[in-house]
């Protein structure tokens, strides 16, 4: 069966589903390497777009499937929070007065992309995306130094 058939995605879900149910999992690649152990061979951005699905979210540094009505804390419609985008970001530039350029790790952008769309940052007009770099539109320059200072802030070392 050919690897993006619906079946298979349906089949890693449901595998997924029952993953994250039956133990505590603190990374996506603690997931990744979880459903390899199972058969299923996933990228990274897929991964993300199937907790998505599956209402998954991090809650108390872990992955839950958060059923109909609980909110973790947070609502579903603003996973995954800026943080959680770090290990997918690798630099942020400004271009223009309403235009910001996200560089990501390879075939990552999409899902950078998707999720600050889903963010509903005032900051964030819209988004288009490539394989690897992310242009987010900004209202306007003010927003775009935010936006730009909320990544810089998220690039920064810690002590």
């Amino acid at each position: 069966m050919p690897r993006n058939s619906r079946g298979t995605q349906e089949s890693r879900r449901r595998t997924l589903r029952a993953l994250l149910k039956r133990r505590r999992i603190r990374t996506q690649e603690e997931l990744v390497d979880a459903l390899a152990e199972k058969g299923f061979s996933i990228t990274q951005s897929s991964l993300s777009r199937d907790l998505m699905e599956l209402g998954a979210r991090k809650v108390d540094g872990a992955y839950k499937l958060l059923e109909d009505g609980e909110s973790g804390g947070a609502s579903l419609h603003d996973y995954p929070t800026l943080g959680e985008l770090k290990p997918f970001v690798r630099g942020v530039r400004a271009a223009g007065p309403h235009l910001l350029v996200v560089s990501t790790r390879p075939g990552l952008a999409q899902t950078v992309a998707l999720a600050l769309d889903s963010m509903n940052m005032p900051e964030v007009t819209g988004t288009i995306a490539g394989d690897d770099t992310v242009f987010v539109a900004t209202p306007s320059r003010r927003d775009q130094r935010n936006l730009e200072r909320r990544f810089g802030s998220l690039m920064s070392p810690r002590p």
